[in-house]
């Protein structure tokens, strides 16, 4: 094979790369996100089981928009299982629910992260190949 071919080679397994990191990276922040989301909820699930009377809280609208609203202890909450389904549960059922979505979350981010290091490793390496060919 002629080094232009290679160099051609080279050059579209770099662009494809390049365009499957940024994916990867897209990935990674949607799952961070969702760690972060994850969190709260089992939070706001502890500090909703432990109240002991009425309480006032901010209630997030969107985009920074929060409402004032009073809340009491929960001993039901109402859980989405996919497909627009809500179930009832209790809170330890739910904080186990969220953690065990939690670990789901964490073992994708993992082997996203896992993907995303094979990936600029194999970049840097046709890096290193066009600027040896290139002396």
């Amino acid at each position: 094979m002629s080094s232009g071919n290679v160099g051609q080679q080279l050059a579209a397994e770099y662009t494809m790369l390049a365009q499957l990191a940024e994916e990867i990276q897209k990935d990674i922040a949607l799952l961070q996100n969702l760690l972060a989301e994850l969190d709260s909820a089992i939070t706001t699930v502890k500090h909703l089981k432990e109240l002991s009377g009425e309480e006032e809280v901010l209630i997030p609208i969107a985009s920074g928009v929060y409402a004032h609203g009073r809340v009491e202890k929960q001993t039901r909450f109402l859980v989405s299982i996919g497909s627009n389904i809500l179930v009832e549960r209790d809170p330890e059922a739910t904080l186990k629910y969220l953690e065990e979505r939690k670990k789901e979350v964490k073992e994708h981010l993992d082997k996203r992260t896992e993907d995303l290091n094979r990936v600029l490793a194999r970049l840097e390496e046709i890096r290193r190949a066009v600027a040896a060919a290139k002396k």
